[in-house]
C-alpha cells in the first residue's frame, strides 16, 4: 500500500515537471537577452511587470530550471526575469511501529513509535518585467 502511494505521488511529480510551462502576462516581441535579478530592489530601471511563471524543481537541477525560465521569458519579449524560490509542503507522510517483548511468564512490555514527515517541493517563481 504503501509503496503505490509513493509510486503514485512520484509518478504525479514526473507528469507534472513534464507539463507546459504555465505564464500569466502580456507577450511582446521576443528578445535575446534577459537581465537576471533575485530580488526586486536590485532593479535599477523603471519597469512594469509583464507576467509570472512558477516552475517545480521537479528532478532538475535548479539551473536547468532557471534557464528554462529564461527560454519562455525571451520568447515572451521580456527584458528582465526576477527570481525566488518557495518550499511548499505538499503533503505528510506518517510511519509507526511497535514490538512486544515477553520478559516471564506473566510481564509482556510492548512498545510503539510514530514519526511523521512532511513532503516538501521547492517551486521557483519568476515575474518578468519590461523596462520603460
Amino acid at each position: 500500500m504503501k509503496k503505490s502511494i509513493l509510486l503514485l505521488v512520484l509518478g504525479i511529480l514526473v507528469l507534472n515537471t513534464a507539463n507546459a510551462q504555465k505564464y500569466f502576462g502580456k507577450s511582446y516581441e521576443p528578445t535575446q537577452h534577459i537581465d537576471e535579478y533575485f530580488d526586486s530592489a536590485d532593479v535599477k530601471e523603471s519597469y512594469t511587470v509583464m507576467g509570472k511563471t512558477e516552475l517545480l524543481q521537479g528532478f532538475r537541477s535548479l539551473e536547468r530550471s532557471q534557464e528554462k525560465i529564461n527560454d519562455l521569458a525571451k520568447k515572451k519579449g521580456a527584458d528582465g526575469v526576477i527570481f525566488s524560490i518557495v518550499e511548499e509542503i505538499y503533503g505528510t507522510s506518517t510511519s509507526s511501529g511497535g514490538s512486544v517483548k515477553e520478559k516471564k511468564k506473566n510481564k509482556t512490555t510492548a512498545s510503539s513509535s510514530s514519526a511523521t514527515v512532511d513532503l516538501t517541493q521547492k517551486k521557483i517563481l519568476a515575474t518578468f518585467i519590461k523596462y520603460k
